[in-house]
């Protein structure tokens, strides 16, 4: 075992060498190892991703099959009454079909859903305790409507769409606290929110503003009175109010309440029916399966069921463009590192000659020539490790949140121009933006399910990539500098297979 002995003693004497080695096997592993331990924190976070970004299923009213519906009862009619066929100029009637919630219950009992949220959509005036928040143009406009108030705007799938003149918007639901569309965009400020408990009680969860304006407090009562005059002694149970994220530009939402199904559903003189379902997913990937399995349960085309797992979809691009890139830069480093090396061992090789050849006469093989050079470059090997250990964590984290910004800047952007978030507030249209998102057909999907919400989903799964060092990512380091000095070695070692003795002396 001279070879070793020969391996450290060249190492001690010649320690400016081994200090240059030294720095540049450790700049080399490094740079691996940040690689390495990004990786593995981009595909962990990938994991994370699918809890904190989430995805959502909606079941609702499928509006362009029941306008094609209401068009071609409307042409069949009109053909068998007129020897013509042009309907144009003709109007039709729209009935808006309702979803049973024992359907949606339905749906709900489907494995995969982590929480669900039924809304169904109403409206009704003041009665008394209670006036609603108004504009002076608002006021204005009203007096020159009075008497113009018949029929509530419950025709057009919870009324979003209806020319109602009632003074306050209902939104009857199951859990509110599960209402991504709520969520995302208003919080309870005092009391709580309506639950699946409230059901058959005349509880109702009001805008903080409105509580202001009438006095109104957590238990504090006020009668509502619908369509039909039947009138409801409304406890407040909860006041809410906007977050930081809001991107309310009207004062409508002022005048939304949340109530029960059952006090929405008595309103609208129905029982048992929702504008709309909205289901939680536990894992995202399952979203695909999920909505085939519920579009068999309702098996009618005036409904349908659409996934919404954008952010999901975003926050997973994002992670898996950062592991890719993390992946390479261990490629390029390796190699690179072993090129590099390769040169330098091969310099030391041609400085070394006579020492080859001097070891070659006195019949050392050359198999131990080679070992001896291996375990020099394995001794600084040894000590780079150590120092990439102790330095790469550092390295990583900030590389790996320079790439994490980068890669979050362009979703954002991306998001940004297709409309995603907050697309319902484009083109003025402030009515898509009421607060349940989800409720009323397919302007539900307009305020809900095409991304309000799940901005913040998505900031919160890319906020941060937890980059540390295990024990896996030291033990693959280790493994790919033993692998970059075997190939420096045996690259730099061709030369001396090639020798004898006598050329090496006499050169």
């Amino acid at each position: 075992m001279d070879f070793i002995r020969r391996a450290w003693l060249f190492t001690k004497a010649k320690i400016g060498r081994t200090v240059l080695l030294i720095v540049a096997f450790s700049a080399i592993l490094i740079f691996v190892l940040s690689g390495l331990i990004i990786n593995s924190a981009a595909n962990v976070s990938i994991d994370n991703a699918i809890k904190a970004a989430g995805a959502t299923v909606s079941l609702s009213v499928d509006m362009q099959n029941v306008i094609k519906e209401a068009q071609s009862s409307a042409t069949s009619s009109s053909s068998s009454s007129e020897s013509t066929s042009d309907t144009s100029g003709k109007r039709f009637n729209i009935d808006m079909p309702t979803i049973s919630e024992s359907t949606a219950k339905k749906i709900a009992a489907l494995d995969g859903v982590k929480s669900y949220s039924f809304t169904y959509q109403a409206s009704a005036s003041a009665d008394s305790g209670i006036e609603k928040v108004s504009t002076s143009s608002d006021t204005a406009s009203s007096d020159s409507a009075t008497g113009d108030q018949n029929g509530p705007g419950g025709d057009m799938g919870g009324g979003q769409m209806g020319g109602s003149q009632d003074d306050f918007t209902i939104y009857g639901t199951n859990n509110l606290a599960a209402n991504t569309s709520f969520s995302s965009s208003y919080k309870i400020k005092s009391g709580r929110a309506i639950k699946a408990s409230d059901e058959g009680t005349n509880n109702v969860v009001i805008e903080s503003t409105l509580a202001s304006q009438n006095n109104l407090k957590v238990g504090s009562t006020f009668t509502l009175t619908d369509s039909n005059d039947k009138t409801y002694k409304m406890t407040v149970v909860g006041i809410y109010t906007t977050t930081s994220s809001s991107t309310e530009s009207s004062i409508q939402y002022m005048n939304t309440m949340y109530t029960p199904l059952s006090v929405a559903n008595a309103m609208k003189a129905t029982t048992g029916k929702i504008s709309t379902a909205t289901y939680s997913m536990t894992n995202p990937a399952n979203a695909d399966s999920f909505v085939k399995k519920a579009n068999k349960l309702i098996n009618n085309d005036s409904f349908q069921v659409s996934k919404d797992d954008q952010a999901y979809q975003n926050v997973k691009s994002s992670l898996n463009n950062v592991a890719s890139f993390a992946r390479n830069i261990v490629l390029i480093v390796a190699i690179a590192g072993a090129i590099i090396l390769s040169l330098i061992v091969m310099l030391m090789v041609r400085e070394r000659r006579f020492e080859i050849g001097v070891l070659m006469s006195l019949g050392e093989s050359k198999i131990k020539i080679i070992g001896q050079f291996f375990f020099e470059l394995f001794m600084v090997m040894i000590v780079s490790v150590g120092i990439a250990s102790a330095a790469g964590n550092v390295v990583g984290n900030v590389v790996g949140q320079q790439i994490l910004k980068q890669e979050t800047t362009q979703t954002t952007a991306s998001s940004t121009n297709n409309g995603a978030p907050g697309a319902p507030g484009q083109n003025g249209n402030t009515t898509s933006q009421r607060p349940s998102g989800n409720g009323g057909g397919f302007m539900g999907k307009a305020g809900g399910a095409m991304g309000i919400g799940q901005s913040q989903a998505e900031s919160k799964a890319l906020e941060k990539l937890n980059v540390k060092t295990s024990y896996t990512e030291i033990l693959l380091l280790v493994a790919i500098a033993i692998l970059i000095t075997l190939i420096a070695v045996g690259l730099a070692s061709i030369g001396i297979l090639r020798l004898n003795p006598k050329q090496v002396l006499t050169n």
